[in-house]
C-alpha cells in the first residue's frame, strides 16, 4: 500500500473513531458536541506521523498464515481432540431427525476429515436411507441426502414454482424463519441442459442478505427432485460475517491490489475491475505470491499430489472486502496457461486495505 493511500486510510480511521466517541459522549449527556479542534488535531498527527500513528484505530486481521505439515485426509487422535466427540455428534442427528420427524435408528457412520483442516465431518446413515452429518467442530447439522435408489426420472419433469413450493416447505420444517434468508439462485437441471423452466432436479439456494449483498457463507441449499416431489439434498453453511465497515474506496483497493501485483513477475496488466463482495480469508494470494512456481504447478499439472501441494492454517473470518480483478495481456503459451494466469482476483479489506485472500481468475463470474 503506498503512503497516499496510508495516509488516507489512517485520516479515515481517525475521524471514525471520534465520530464513535461522539456518539458515545451524546449517549451519556444527550448533549451533542462535535469535537471540530479534535478532530482536525487527530488529522494533524496522523499527517506528520505523530502520537495517534502510532497507536491502532483499527486493528489489521491479516496475520502471515501457517503452514500446515504432514497433512493427511485420515482422523488421527489429534484432529480428535479439536471437535466432539461421535456420540456427541450422534446425539445431535438424532434430535434434527426427530425434529424433522424422520426415522430416527442409525445403522451406519461413515465420518471423513479434509486434508488441509483438523474438522471432523461425522456422516450417520439412518434405517430408511437418509444420511446425515455434523460439522465436529461447530457441532452443527450440516447436511443431509436422500439415498434411496431409483428417486429420480429423468422423464418427469416439475416447474421451478412447484420446486419452489416444496423447497419453502422444507425450509420452514427444518426450522428457519420466513424473510431470514432469501432466494438466490435456481437451476433446472433437465435433458436440455437449459438451467430453467423446468426439470427433473431443481437446486435452490438460499442466502442471507446485508444491505445489497449476499453473505455466500450463510447459505441454505435445497433440491428437489421430480419423480417423488421429494427433497434430494438438504445443506446448511453457516459463517456469519464481520460487517465490517466501508472505509477504503473502489479506486483505492485498485490501486493496493496493484501495488500487491507488482511484487509477482506476470505479464503486462491491461484491465482492472472491481466489486464489493462478502468473502472468506484464504492463503490464495499469500501462496502465489510467495511460490509463484508451486502454485501454477499445482494448477496447471494432472494428477498433481495433494501431498505436495502447500496448505495453511487460516483464521475463518467472512469480510466486507473489494475483488480487484486484474487482467493480464495475453502472452501465454497454451490454453491451460491462459485460463490460469489470465486473470487474478485480490481480495482487499473494506476496512483495513489488507490483501486478505484472492482467486485464481474472475472470482466476480465464479461467485
Amino acid at each position: 500500500m503506498n503512503d497516499e493511500i496510508k495516509n488516507k486510510l489512517k485520516i479515515k480511521m481517525a475521524i471514525s473513531k471520534m465520530k464513535n466517541e461522539e456518539e458515545k459522549n451524546m449517549n451519556r449527556t444527550g448533549k451533542f458536541i462535535f469535537k471540530n479542534i479534535g478532530i482536525a488535531a487527530c488529522t494533524l498527527m496522523v499527517l506528520t506521523g505523530g502520537v495517534f500513528a502510532a497507536s491502532k484505530v483499527i486493528e489489521n486481521i491479516w496475520k502471515t498464515p501457517e503452514k500446515i505439515e504432514n497433512v493427511t485426509e485420515q482422523i488421527t487422535e489429534e484432529s480428535k481432540k479439536e471437535n466432539i466427540t461421535e456420540d456427541q455428534a450422534k446425539e445431535i442427528a438424532i434430535k434434527k431427525l426427530e425434529q424433522i420427524g424422520f426415522n430416527t435408528n442409525i445403522v451406519n457412520t461413515n465420518h471423513y476429515k479434509e486434508m488441509d483442516s483438523d474438522t471432523i465431518i461425522y456422516r450417520f446413515n439412518t434405517e430408511d436411507n437418509y444420511e446425515m452429518s455434523i460439522n465436529g467442530k461447530t457441532g452443527e447439522f450440516e447436511t443431509i441426502w436422500n439415498l434411496n435408489e431409483n428417486q429420480q426420472d429423468r422423464n418427469i419433469e416439475i416447474t421451478e414454482d412447484e420446486a419452489i413450493q416444496i423447497a419453502n416447505e422444507y425450509y420452514t420444517l427444518f426450522g428457519f424463519k420466513e424473510g431470514e434468508y432469501e432466494i438466490t439462485k435456481i437451476y433446472c437441471n433437465n435433458n436440455r441442459g437449459s438451467g430453467t423452466d423446468s426439470g427433473y432436479k431443481i437446486d435452490i439456494t438460499y442466502n442471507k442478505k446485508y444491505g445489497e449483498i449476499y453473505n455466500p457463507y450463510e447459505m441454505i441449499s435445497i433440491s428437489v427432485e421430480s419423480k417423488n416431489k421429494n427433497f434430494d439434498s438438504f445443506a446448511v453453511e453457516n459463517m456469519p460475517f464481520d460487517n465490517n465497515e466501508i472505509i477504503i474506496t473502489k479506486d483505492e483497493a485498485i490501486q493496493i491490489a496493484l501495488e500487491e501485483d507488482k511484487k509477482i513477475e506476470t505479464n503486462k496488466v491491461v484491465e482492472t475491475k472491481a466489486e464489493r463482495r462478502i468473502v472468506k480469508m484464504n492463503a490464495d494470494a499469500y501462496e502465489r505470491i510467495n511460490n509463484k512456481e508451486e502454485y501454477y504447478d499445482a494448477m496447471q499439472t494432472v494428477d498433481y499430489p495433494n501431498e505436495d501441494r502447500n496448505y495453511y492454517n487460516v483464521e475463518d473470518k467472512i469480510r466486507n472486502a473489494w475483488v480487484v480483478v486484474i487482467t493480464y495481456e495475453d502472452n501465454f503459451d497454451s490454453v491451460t496457461e491462459r485460463y490460469t494466469e489470465g486473470k487474478y482476483s485480490y481480495f482487499v479489506d473494506c476496512t483495513t486495505g489488507e490483501i486478505i485472500g484472492g482467486y485464481t481468475m474472475d472470482y466476480t463470474l465464479s461467485n
